[in-house]
C-alpha cells in the first residue's frame, strides 16, 4: 500500500494571497527546531506542529492564514470480474485555519468539505 502526502498553504495578507509550500514549512525554524523533534519530510509533520505553524505565521503576517495536510493510502478496491482498480482507499484530510494568530477552524475529516473551496 502506497501513502501519498499532499501539504499547503495560504496566507491571505493586505498584500494579497501568498502561497505556502511543503520546503517552506519544512525549512521553518518552527518546525526544524519543535518539540517533537525535526520534520524531514511530509509523514514527519503531525497536525500540531501544523498548527503551530499556522498560529506563527497568522499572528507574524497579521492575516488569515489556511494550512492543509493530505493522507491518501492507495489500494487495490473495487474488485470486480477478477479486475481491480488501484485507488484511494483510505484518506484523511486535516485543516487549519487562524486570523492574527487566533484558531477560526481545526479539524480532521474523512473527505474535504466547503471550507477549504475557500483557498483551492
Amino acid at each position: 500500500m502506497e501513502v501519498e502526502f499532499n501539504i499547503a498553504g495560504r496566507i491571505l495578507g493586505k498584500e494579497g494571497m501568498r502561497i505556502i509550500s511543503l520546503a517552506e514549512i519544512l525549512a521553518s525554524p518552527l518546525v526544524m527546531n519543535g518539540i517533537a523533534g525535526a520534520a524531514t519530510c511530509a509523514a514527519d509533520l503531525t497536525e500540531d506542529m501544523l498548527a503551530a505553524y499556522c498560529k506563527a505565521i497568522s499572528a507574524q503576517n497579521a492575516c488569515k492564514v489556511y494550512l492543509w495536510k493530505d493522507r491518501e493510502e492507495y489500494g487495490n478496491a473495487n474488485v470486480f470480474n477478477g479486475g481491480s482498480d488501484y485507488e484511494v482507499v483510505n484518506e484523511i484530510c486535516f485543516l487549519c485555519i487562524y486570523d492574527c494568530g487566533k484558531e477560526v477552524v481545526r479539524e480532521t475529516t474523512d473527505h474535504w468539505n466547503d471550507k477549504i473551496d475557500a483557498v483551492l
